[in-house]
Order: C-alpha cells, then structure tokens, then sequence
C-alpha cells in the first residue's frame, strides 16, 4: 500500500490529522483481531506513516480512548426509526453490535485496561459509569411514561440490563452460532418480570420482637 504523500501530512491540521487516524483505527479493528491492531497497522488503514501515528498518538491507551468514544457516538446515527424504549433502544444497538463486530472486540479489549491501574484506566471506567447512568435516565423516562413499569431502583435495573447486553457481546464473539437477538429477546422478558416485583422490604427482626 502506497503512503501518502510528506507533503499532505505537512499542510494538514493537526485535527483533521488525528481523525484521519482515528478513522484508520476504527477500520484496522474492524478488519483485525483487537491484539492485532498497533500503530503500524493503524498506520496502514489511514494511509500515512507509522511515524505520524505515533506522533500524533504518542499513548496507545490516548488514541483507543478516542478511538472508542468516536466509535460509540457513531452507533446509531443510521438508525430509520427511533426506538419506542430504553430496551428497544438497547435492542437495536445489539443489533448494530452484530453487524460490526470490530467495536465488539475493541469495548472487550479495553475493559482490561479499565480494570487495571494504568494511566487511562479511570478515563474508561469514567466512560462505563456515563453508560449506566444513560440507561438508568432512559428507565427512569420510561417510567413516567408508562412504557415500563419497575418496582426496583432503576439503576438497579440499568446495571441488569447492560449485564445482559454486554454479556450476549461476549457470547457472539466466542460463540458466533448464537442468535444474540433472539437471546436479548428472551432475557428481556425475564429482566421486566423481576421489575415489575417490588423490591422485598429488609425486616429488623430484632427490632421487630422488641416491638411485641
């Protein structure tokens, strides 16, 4: 694959340039293996030297941060309908999640990174926290409307609900067989039957006795 041209790198602001990069790297992980993809590779799919990457992105951790945040704004903005619900929203992200399996493998990949104690890691697990309390505003919107009805705490049932979105983007990923809609489907049913169930109030039962 030809490079571009010193010259184009020498007149193109340092904005643009960087999101040529992050473009390059949403490809490279869609074409690659997420332990595959480096800077050469990324290099690569955006057309420049290895070089400008690194300069550019001199942390690896800075540019799949930015790769990451891009890659999630960008889900959805095709979408024909508007989903009716937080779930239907959910729903047809999974969806979105099985047609492009790269970001698949890059959210697995830095959930490492977000576990661990390295520079960024605060920064992604800043990024998981945001997730929920979308979801949990969302439940909380349906509520008042009457599209769902939940007898528990709704971040309790935001958490429950990204568990059974993330958990099928494990299983489509090492289990390619698996109809993760169909799977979402099911599991869903089951998640608003336990909503619908007021959460079991905590007796004292010291202070219960104490009061007969």
């Amino acid at each position: 694959m030809e490079m571009a041209d010193s010259c184009d790198v020498t007149y193109d602001d340092e904005a643009v340039l960087a999101e040529r990069i992050v473009r390059g790297a949403i490809r490279a992980f869609r074409l690659h293996p997420y332990h595959d993809v480096d800077a050469s590779v990324v290099a690569e799919t955006s057309g420049l030297d290895t070089a400008v990457v690194e300069r550019v992105f001199p942390i690896w951790d800075a540019l799949l941060l930015v790769t990451y945040d891009r890659w999630t704004q960008l889900r959805g903005t095709r979408r024909s309908v508007e989903p009716a619900s937080t779930v239907d929203h959910v729903r047809l992200t999974l969806a979105e999640d099985v047609a492009d399996p790269g970001l698949v493998r890059l959210l697995a990949g830095v959930v490492s990174i977000a576990a661990s104690e390295r520079d960024f890691a605060e920064l992604f697990r800043k990024r998981f926290e945001e997730h929920v309390e979308q979801l949990t505003a969302g439940l909380e919107r349906d509520v008042a409307s009457g599209a769902e009805h939940i007898g528990i705490p709704t971040h309790q049932a935001a958490t429950q609900l990204l568990a059974v979105h993330e958990g099928l983007q494990v299983q489509m990923l090492v289990r390619p067989y698996l109809d993760a809609l169909v799977e979402f489907d099911r599991a869903v049913r089951t998640l608003r039957q336990g909503w619908r169930a007021p959460e079991p109030v905590a007796w004292d039962l010291d202070s219960a006795l104490a009061s007969i």
